[in-house]
Order: C-alpha cells, then sequence, then structure tokens
C-alpha cells in the first residue's frame, strides 16, 4: 500500500518493536508501507516509510491505520 505524502497511512505505535529507534518514532505518522513477509509468529513484517523520507520495519500490530 502506498500513499501521498499529504496524508498519512496512519501511525506507528511501538507495542511490538521495541528497539531505540522505534522507541524514538513512537506516534509517528507514515505514508508508504510495503509488505515484506513475516516473522517467526507469523505476523506480517512491513517496511514504512515517514515523513521525514526514513524507512523502518514494523509488524502489522504496530500499525494503526487512519480510518482506525
Amino acid at each position: 500500500m502506498t500513499s501521498n505524502q499529504d496524508a498519512p497511512l496512519g501511525w506507528f505505535h511501538a507495542v511490538k518493536t521495541r528497539d531505540a529507534v522505534a522507541q524514538t518514532r513512537d506516534g509517528w505518522p507514515y505514508f508508504e508501507a510495503n509488505a515484506r513477509g513475516s516473522d517467526p509468529t507469523g505476523a506480517t513484517v512491513f517496511e514504512i516509510r515517514f515523513g521525514d523520507g526514513e524507512w523502518m520495519l514494523a509488524v502489522e500490530g504496530d500499525l494503526l491505520k487512519r480510518d482506525q
């Protein structure tokens, strides 16, 4: 799923992804998300792009969609 820079797809919340980068970006909106497979528990892993252009891996449980 992709979106333009104007409206975020949703917000990242560091619930399952708990490293230092995730903690820093907790609550930030993301603007693109590309599925990249699954983790050992079967959760879908996405690479997400924040408004500053940085990409990060996150599991689906950390992504609050705009319409939720």
